[in-house]
């Protein structure tokens, strides 16, 4: 009887091991060395652009190399790190994003709907989570992966309207300058390994 139940479990391995049936979820971080993250909008008398100084984030999959087995990612954004080189923009902008009371910007995926090879790399269509001002709302954008230097390079543009999140469009100047409803979030960010194989 041990050798007939020692056969199947050989078997059973032996069918599990090609499918990669112990394959361990490769976790990548993102990097800000290397990466850009901006936020553009418009106003009543010149367009205007904030940088991201920092962030953080990860990038889940389910076997090493393969962006179809993607199972999860999110992305951390302290409004402290947005950065328009302008005082009093920085300053307008953070209220308007409650900092005080929500201090971070967060995004977390929830679906992979589609993954296509492209000549430039991946194209991902992809569902996820966002929390802006403590108001959390659906996102769908598309992704352009390419693997770069042991990690992967993603890079997309995604618009979104203050209104939607609650967030009323700064002003200055005594009112004279008005901030567009609609923004454009810009990321052309690294992730790189922090276990397993890329």
């Amino acid at each position: 009887m041990n050798r007939i139940i020692r056969t199947i479990w050989i078997l059973v391995l032996g069918l599990l091991l090609p499918l990669g049936g112990w394959a361990q979820p490769v976790v990548l971080t993102f990097q800000t060395d290397g990466s850009t993250f901006r936020v553009t909008g418009t106003s009543t008398l010149h367009d205007w652009e904030c940088a991201v100084t920092d962030w953080r984030g990860r990038v889940e999959l389910g076997q090493a190399g393969e962006l179809a087995s993607l199972q999860a990612t999110e992305v951390v954004v302290p409004v402290a790190a947005l950065s328009c080189k302008n005082g009093t923009m920085d300053r307008k902008m953070r209220e308007a994003l409650k900092a005080e009371d929500h201090p971070e910007i967060r995004f977390v995926l929830t679906r992979v709907d589609s993954v296509a090879a492209a000549a430039e790399g991946y194209r991902l269509q992809v569902q996820g989570r966002l929390t802006i001002a403590g108001a959390e709302q659906p996102v769908q954008m598309q992704v352009l992966a390419r693997p770069e230097d042991g990690g992967w390079r993603f890079q997309g543009e995604q618009p979104l309207s203050m209104k939607a999140f609650g967030i009323k469009p700064p002003t200055a100047m005594l009112g004279t300058l008005r901030t567009g409803d609609e923004v454009v979030v810009h990321f052309d960010v690294v992730a790189r390994p922090t276990s397993g194989n890329p």
